[in-house]
């Protein structure tokens, strides 16, 4: 069940959504923009209200910074890797873009399928020559199998028993310092498996600077 409530956070009535659910503990997210609670029936509204107030500095920038990162019609736009582009279709039943200067021309009438498609190329290659050049550099490993996937709520996830690591397909929209930090994150975690003291200091060594590039991330809404 999905109810919609309101709260007064500095001074601003916020929307927020809770999904209940057999749950034990309470969860929030900001998706799209939106203030998203899961929880089970037994959790008070008090205690939902608590939680959002908790993080009320890191929800109201994640509101406030939120931009649609893609619209996908002729004129509409995209941005690839932070960079705003604006989207030229030119329907030659191809499946294929290409970028010219501050333009992705689409030459199909499907728009979506051959963008994202596009897209996940081009994060795919980043992904590759990086990890490449860390593990060259930084890491004594193996190439791990590098999937890209739309997910809702993780940057990233490693499974270091398979030698896999996946990546969110929305990273693609960001800049390349906040996607170098979520590839350097997942990599560690073939030398730390949970998020302990030596996990971050692995991290660290690699990215002294870490700290503020989760701070950012963390500012970024899936």
């Amino acid at each position: 069940m999905i109810v919609e409530r309101t709260i007064i956070l500095n001074n601003r009535e916020i929307l927020y959504e809770i999904n209940y659910k057999k749950i034990k503990n309470c969860y929030l997210r900001v998706e799209h923009g939106k203030i998203k609670i899961s929880a089970s029936k037994f959790h008070s509204i008090k205690v939902i209200e608590d939680l959002i107030k908790s993080h009320q500095n890191i929800v109201l920038k994640q509101i406030d910074s939120y931009e649609n990162k893609v619209n996908y019609q002729d004129n509409g736009f995209v941005y690839l890797f932070h960079k705003k582009y604006k989207l030229i279709v030119r329907d030659l039943k191809m499946n294929k873009c290409v970028i010219h200067d501050d333009k992705i021309y689409i030459y199909s009438s499907r728009i979506q399928e051959t963008l994202d498609i596009f897209l996940k190329e081009q994060l795919y290659d980043y992904i590759f020559l990086k990890i490449k050049e860390y593990i060259k550099k930084d890491f004594c490993l193996s190439m791990p199998d590098i999937q890209i996937k739309k997910m809702k709520r993780r940057w990233g996830a490693c499974f270091y028993t398979q030698n896999k690591v996946c990546f969110n397909f929305h990273l693609v929209y960001l800049d390349y310092d906040l996607i170098d930090y979520v590839i350097v994150h997942e990599l560690c975690h073939f030398i730390e498996a949970n998020h302990s003291k030596k996990f971050y200091l692995e991290i660290e060594k690699r990215l002294p600077n870490y700290r503020i590039l989760e701070k950012k991330l963390k500012e970024v809404s899936l």
